[in-house]
């Protein structure tokens, strides 16, 4: 039998699945690891602690799974997205990876936003945001040119590990729309914008479908991996690609929440369009030919874990957050937050707006402030869905994924703040088994990607509800949170 293994690179940790060609888990491993922010707006990661923790989980899962190294067929990537890792000559990191949380790009964004200017309607579908990879770039260039003339090379963090599993250097369409660098609407990186903003043309690798081929485990790799040289490598897709294909979001009609660190609200489109004010995303998704418009926010489930492990330093797990704020009522008796602790991108492309609690009163206790902070990532998710509805994206089902698919609170304010029924899947980490999904396609094991979908994902059959109730109170809320955003934006900068 020909097995299968997705590895996820996020942000706060690397995981591997390893599954059966059904979709049965075998094996989950993980290994956290870091984010450096040493300056204010920073958000860098080291690409060696990347391979060395991908290392260590991949020999894990291989142990725990109790399958033969020549046994896996196949392996597909996930990982981060927009941020970048640049290589020399050697083929080895420049300086740290930059990744999506850096904010150190804000003046570069309105920079590459003018130079754009009628490709970001025609090509782009998207605008520029801080974190992406062209506004890093653009930033290396005018603050640290000696480091950005020796780059060579330019990839995504998954595209890393990738080229360390098997030498060869590439990338791929679903995580490439998110570099700002990619024509989105015709799949090919937009050399006209690369020439405008003055970067160099030479550095950016070629590209390919998600399921494709990229090689086999190169020699030093399988020493280190403990993996075999027989098993594919296939190219993978963006985090938020390879989970909605884990989840079997990939046809028109159905819409995905996912809440992780960052949180995204997704629907599936057949061709490229893009909202008129391009509040929201729109990236190439992992079928081929095939696009997904998204809410890609900055914060989600890093709020909770904020409040968490800074201000509360509680060691407690977060199921047991997740129960303690169910003890406070819908809309926690008026305490408001705004979640943007890392700035904003979707809906209001804010870089520089910051985390608020408002409306605290002696009645509020710690349970109001844990539920407050979950639902105020949810208001904002809320200000996405409104303009899905206004570019008229049709949505049957709604698929809840990510740590908040967990919660039992989280899925009930998910359901009534976006006043829809809340399913999930059986699926045990989402974004590993959309890449494994890719990963059966690439080794022939199904003939496409819908086909693959199809016979691995499974839907719990009883979603969550919304409660009339609560649907009312979120409504009056809904409409304080945009408020409050827009009566305190202009004070940001000044802080």
């Amino acid at each position: 039998m020909g097995y299968l293994a997705g590895i996820d690179l996020g942000t706060s940790s690397v995981k591997v699945l390893i599954m059966d060609p059904e979709g049965k888990s075998l094996a989950v491993s993980h290994r956290d690891y870091d984010v450096t922010t040493d300056k204010i707006g920073y958000a860098e990661q080291d690409p060696e602690v990347w391979w060395n923790r991908t290392v260590e989980t991949i020999r894990e899962a291989l142990e725990k799974s109790g399958i033969r190294p020549e046994e896996l067929a196949g392996i597909g990537l996930s990982g981060q997205m927009h941020g970048v890792v640049a290589l020399d000559r050697n083929k080895r990191p420049v300086i740290p990876a930059i990744i999506w949380m850096d904010q150190r790009s804000a003046v570069e964004t309105g920079e590459i936003k003018s130079l754009a200017a009628e490709l970001l309607d025609t090509e782009l579908l998207n605008q520029p945001g801080a974190g992406m990879m062209i506004c890093s770039l653009l930033w290396l260039k005018k603050n640290q040119p000696g480091p950005y003339d020796k780059i060579c090379y330019v990839m995504l963090p998954k595209d890393y590990i990738r080229y360390r599993l098997t030498g060869t250097i590439g990338s791929e369409y679903s995580d490439a729309a998110g570099t700002l660098a990619l024509s989105v609407k015709n799949r090919h990186w937009c050399m006209e914008l690369i020439r405008r903003v003055g970067l160099k043309d030479d550095i950016w690798p070629r590209l390919s479908e998600s399921w494709q081929v990229a090689g086999t485990i190169q020699e030093s790799a399988a020493k280190e991996t403990g993996l075999c040289t027989s098993t594919k490598v296939i190219f993978g897709a963006g985090d938020s690609a390879a989970q909605l294909t884990g989840n079997g979001v990939i046809e028109p009609g159905v819409t995905a929440c996912n809440i992780g660190t960052a949180s995204q609200i997704a629907a599936v489109l057949a061709s490229p369009i893009c909202d008129s004010q391009m509040r929201l995303q729109t990236w190439c998704h992992t079928p081929g030919e095939k696009w997904y418009v998204q809410g890609g926010t900055l914060n989600g489930g890093s709020t909770l874990g904020w409040l968490k492990k800074k201000i509360l330093k509680d060691s407690r797990p977060y199921a047991d957050l997740d129960r303690e704020a169910a003890l406070a009522p819908a809309g926690s008796e008026g305490l408001l937050f705004i979640p943007f602790l890392a700035g904003e991108r979707t809906p209001f492309m804010d870089p520089y707006a910051r985390g608020v609690y408002f409306g605290m009163g002696m009645k509020h206790e710690q349970s109001h402030i844990i539920r407050a902070t979950m639902e105020g990532v949810m208001y904002n998710l809320k200000e996405c869905v409104k303009i899905l509805d206004e570019m008229g994206i049709q949505s049957s089902k709604m698929i809840a994924s990510g740590g908040a698919a967990k919660g039992t609170t989280w899925k009930q304010i998910q359901a009534d703040i976006l006043e829809m029924p809340v399913y999930t899947t059986k699926t045990e980490e989402e974004a590993c088994q959309g890449a494994a999904i890719l990963a059966s396609v690439g080794c022939g094991i199904y003939g496409d990607v819908k086909e693959a979908c199809d016979a691995i994902v499974k839907i719990n059959d009883t979603p969550v509800e919304p409660i009339q109730a609560h649907v009312n109170t979120y409504r009056r809320q809904q409409e304080l949170f945009k408020e409050l955003y827009l009566k305190v934006k202009d004070l940001y900068p000044h802080l």
